[in-house]
């Protein structure tokens, strides 16, 4: 039997994309390095990191595995792992390592310089995404006002006839296309990292009161908004005004989960920020005073943190209590709901307990949450004001494409009153008399050829453009909830909090720029 089979986590899952497992990898060398700033010797090395919860640590639970049950050389081991490796950084790392064995390196040595070109590496690498998300975002800005455009033109085209219904589709189709590689385009290029802890057993309480109601409330009033839409176009209401009941009853029914998700993603970052002093100090104290992490917690003063008070004093009584160690970090880490605080904590419980001095352990957790910290800043620059900017479009998108429809319905209503009011009148006076003879080379104008110049500006049927402009306001709500959060990342729940902005946006200009463009129009 292949013995990378025997364990419940597979090689072959882990990505190929070095920009995907970048931040598991960033992770997993700082843990290697405060073990082996330890002394823990290669077979727990390798046993502590193959229990991680990172992607990376897969690759170091088989090399144990296969070095410790099966009595491969640990060379060997690292070799062949690195050959079923997809990433190419993890292959190259692997094989590196392999290398430090054979030559007898020391491997405390070998990881500490491991560890800071993998930073220095993740932080150019974070730093070169951020700056094509930067352009990227642009793009797609400039994007959305191309085939917006694109489908004003077909709009006006269809009225002077001379395009049918299918290059309406056809736009469209266009429309969707664009904004979906866009969309996709923005997700590709953001850095990929995880910014909430979300385990299996629960996570915050805002969180799960977030997805509860959206899954209650945002498919319960589409429902009721699709079954407004049909009962108002059934008595001969506008499907665009009867369409923004379902924008606008999705977005309210969506605000409380957005809300509660817009505030555990602010006070994820705000703990994230808060991290890096909070580690310093309990490891300065743990290693000057000599005493353990519980009385650490006990000496520090909770009250100069503002989003970590409540944890740190609900760890200290867990802990204080007699519960478990394990049992009380991990508590700790879910009420925090922060992916960074996690991986931190769990660094330097691990690196205490295999007896690694405090100060030192405190200060290197410390620096790799403030070089996150700093990274995420330079992206929620970015992702700030994209977001500002593509709600705002959304706004003035919406705004055109109904606000030219509807000039489109009032003028093709006006030609349709003047053509079969006025055709009897019209056909008189350009009708020959039937006695009379027209004199040779005297053409006389016949009532249908001004009919037929007038059919130039008729439009056959209002409803199916009505419908496509509708669904292109849809495809444009959608996009630009999904937009912003991918540039922004953070927990899946975001995607509820713009999509409720972006509903309510569309559903009241759906309601409101008709009578107003109307108003106008009979001024």
């Amino acid at each position: 039997m292949n013995s990378t089979t025997s364990s419940p986590r597979q090689i072959e899952k882990v990505s190929s994309d070095n920009q995907v497992i970048g931040f598991d990898l960033f992770s997993q060398l700082t843990y290697m390095a405060i073990l082996a700033r330890g002394g823990v010797g290669r077979d727990r090395l390798l046993e502590y990191c193959g229990r991680q919860k990172f992607v990376t640590a897969v690759f170091f639970e088989y090399i144990n595995l296969m070095a410790r049950s099966m009595g491969v050389e640990y060379t060997r081991a690292f070799q062949a792992v690195a050959q079923k490796a997809k990433a190419p950084r993890i292959r190259s790392l692997l094989l590196r390592f392999s290398a430090s064995i054979s030559s007898g390196s020391s491997e405390s040595d070998f990881v500490l310089s491991e560890t800071r070109a993998e930073g220095e590496h993740y932080r150019n690498d974070y730093e070169r995404n951020v700056e094509n998300l930067r352009k990227w975002t642009d793009a797609y800005a400039a994007v959305l006002v191309a085939v917006t455009l694109i489908m004003v033109v077909s709009q006006v085209s269809s009225l002077l006839g001379s395009t049918s219904e299918s290059f309406i589709y056809l736009m469209l189709f266009t429309l969707t296309g664009v904004t979906s590689v866009g969309v996709y385009l923005i997700y590709k290029v953001a850095p990929y990292e995880r910014f909430t802890y979300d385990p299996v057993p629960g996570t915050t309480r805002d969180r799960k009161l977030a997805k509860f109601l959206a899954l209650i409330f945002g498919p319960a009033a589409f429902a009721v908004g699709l079954l407004l839409f049909f009962v108002l176009t059934s008595n001969d209401v506008s499907p665009v005004r009867s369409s923004s009941a379902v924008f606008i009853l999705l977005g309210i029914s969506l605000l409380p989960s957005g809300y509660l998700a817009s505030r555990d993603a602010k006070k994820v970052n705000k703990i994230d920020e808060e991290l890096p002093m909070f580690l310093r100090a309990i490891g300065s104290i743990a290693g000057s005073a000599g005493v353990t992490l519980t009385e650490s917690l006990r000496r520090i003063d909770s009250a100069s943190y503002q989003y970590l008070k409540l944890p740190l004093e609900r760890l200290r009584t867990r802990l204080e209590s007699g519960l478990p160690s394990s049992q009380s970090w991990e508590t700790f880490n879910r009420e925090t709901g922060s992916e960074l605080a996690a991986r931190t904590t769990g660094m330097f419980v691990d690196g205490v307990e295999v007896g690694c001095d405090p100060a030192q352990i405190g200060e290197i957790c410390s620096d790799y949450a403030q070089d996150i910290t700093e990274l995420r800043a330079k992206r929620k620059l970015t992702s700030s004001t994209f977001t500002f900017l593509t709600l705002t479009m959304n706004l003035v998108m919406a705004f055109i494409l109904v606000f030219v429809l509807e000039i489109i319905i009032n003028f093709n209503s006006k030609l349709n009153e003047v053509v079969s009011g006025d055709s009897t009148m019209v056909s008189a006076q350009f009708e020959a008399p039937t006695s009379l003879t027209a004199p040779p080379g005297l053409n006389i104008p016949q009532t249908q050829d001004l009919s037929a110049g007038l059919d130039v500006f008729q439009m056959t049927n209002m409803g199916s453009l009505q419908y496509t402009i509708i669904f292109a306001v849809a495809i444009l709500t959608l996009a630009n909830s999904l937009a912003p959060k991918f540039s922004e990342g953070g927990n899946n729940l975001r995607i509820v909090s713009y999509l409720s902005t972006t509903s309510l946006c569309s559903g009241i200009i759906l309601l409101i720029v008709p009578p107003i463009t109307k108003a106008l129009l009979s001024v």
